[in-house]
């Protein structure tokens, strides 16, 4: 019997995650006050529909695309004239964001490329291995300090919401006739707050995501120099990171728990015990 093809990505689609439509709606007709209130174009984009699933919403929920600010824009522009001399981060900008060093070293410095693996590559000297894991660590600071900055935006956002919540005691101190656009007013600003606080948690969701990316990259390119199966740098590539070091422990363990490993271990010039039947 021939072998079945892989179905195309794009023959089926899966649905997509359903997203409460009362809670967008109001986070659309909030961006439309921004837009408005800072004079900025806004284009509203289609969702995406599928001929599949579609029927189990009433409509597809589009999206409002606001335009690029010029102050970002003018950053962008500003610095992506020499590119490649550009230095990841700003010493000025990152004087500004600063968590405990305590418990979040991984946040200041470049992860050790601990483990046998690295200890295999090393030993053949790769100069290519150290070039591409030193990319690898540009990106991975890059991507930590991302990380400080989205905490700072957090908790400069909860206390924004602290704020906005502490002013509704003040409302029985005004004329009457003012309680109702003042009312109207902390509850704008407490919306405004929410989806601040919502763009903080996205900002580190991608963060972490970039460091997860930048330490995976330099997992597989150890991994790949070593000269171990595929099988075994799939199940190494994707082990826990514990913010210590590039590989965990947990990777030495499971080297010297392998059979298929055991010649790799002992190029090493490692005592390997005798695999049991």
């Amino acid at each position: 019997m021939p072998a079945l093809s892989p179905v195309p990505d794009d023959t089926i689609a899966a649905p997509q995650p359903a997203i409460p439509q009362e809670d967008f709606k109001v986070n659309q007709d909030l961006l439309k006050r921004v837009a408005s209130n800072l004079q900025l174009q806004a284009e509203e984009m289609e969702g995406p529909s599928d001929s599949l699933f579609n029927v189990l919403s009433s409509s597809a929920l589009g999206c409002l695309a606001l335009s690029l600010h010029q102050g970002v824009a003018n950053i962008s522009n500003t610095l992506w004239q020499t590119p490649a001399s550009l230095a990841p981060i700003s010493k000025k900008v990152e004087r500004r964001y600063f968590v405990p060093a305590k418990d979040h070293e991984y946040l200041y410095s470049h992860l050790a490329p601990n483990s046998l693996v690295v200890k295999s590559v090393n030993h053949r000297e790769d100069k290519d291995a150290r070039r591409l894991d030193a990319f690898g660590r540009k990106v991975y600071s890059l991507a930590s300090f991302q990380l400080r900055v989205a905490n700072h935006h957090s908790l400069l956002s909860q206390y924004d919401f602290n704020l906005w919540g502490s002013l509704p005691k003040f409302e029985p101190l005004l004329p009457e006739w003012d309680k109702k656009d003042f009312k109207a007013l902390v509850e704008e600003g407490a919306a405004t707050v929410k989806m601040t606080l919502q763009a903080a948690s996205d900002a580190a969701d991608t963060a972490a995501r970039s460091m997860a990316s930048m330490i995976s990259m330099r997992r597989a390119l150890w991994l790949l120099l070593s000269g171990l199966s595929a099988k075994v740098q799939s199940l190494m590539r994707d082990l826990l990171f514990d913010g210590k070091a590039l590989f965990a422990i947990q990777m030495d363990v499971h080297l010297h728990g392998m059979k298929e490993s055991h010649t790799f271990l002992q190029t090493l010039g490692l005592y390997v015990p005798p695999a049991t039947e």
